[in-house]
């Protein structure tokens, strides 16, 4: 565990990543393994329906990441963000994620701006390179943060 990551023991952090990790581990529609079993690239490549399915997938769980940094920053008092993508780098900076992780989450932040605005044409390619081969940086978030109420 990250140094000073003991600090977040609020009802409120603990409720936030259960329900973050909820987002990437449930069987409930919408989940990112669900769709990263059964959502090839080459559908999200060329089907509307699969894109959808998948951004909005993706748009939750980068929003519930984001909003949980942002919840244990708020906690701590730690420097406010200018931008999603600096929650993560705060957090490192104090100590509550590893630098490497919050280095990768940054793209991450990225990626739910270009979602969330659809500045220019998205990437689909880029897309299914997230979910495909780095969901696994949500999942080390959501075990970082899940390991602070512990």
């Amino acid at each position: 565990m990250p140094k000073g990551a003991e600090a977040c023991r609020g009802t409120d952090c603990l409720q936030a990543a259960y329900v973050f990790g909820s987002v990437l581990t449930s069987d409930a529609p919408g989940d990112l393994e669900r769709y990263r079993r059964e959502v090839s690239r080459e559908r999200i490549l060329t089907e509307v329906d699969a894109q959808n399915m998948v951004l909005f997938a993706l748009y939750r769980a980068v929003k519930y990441a984001i909003d949980l940094g942002q919840h244990v920053i708020a906690e701590r008092g730690l420097p406010v963000p200018a931008a999603y993508r600096e929650v993560f780098r705060v957090l490192a900076e104090a100590g509550v994620v590893e630098p490497e992780l919050a280095s990768r989450l940054e793209g991450w932040g990225g990626m739910r701006n270009v979602i969330a605005h659809q500045y220019g044409s998205l990437d689909y390619a880029r897309v299914a390179d997230a979910l495909h081969d780095e969901v696994g940086d949500l999942h080390a978030f959501a075990a970082t943060m899940a390991a602070l109420g512990t």
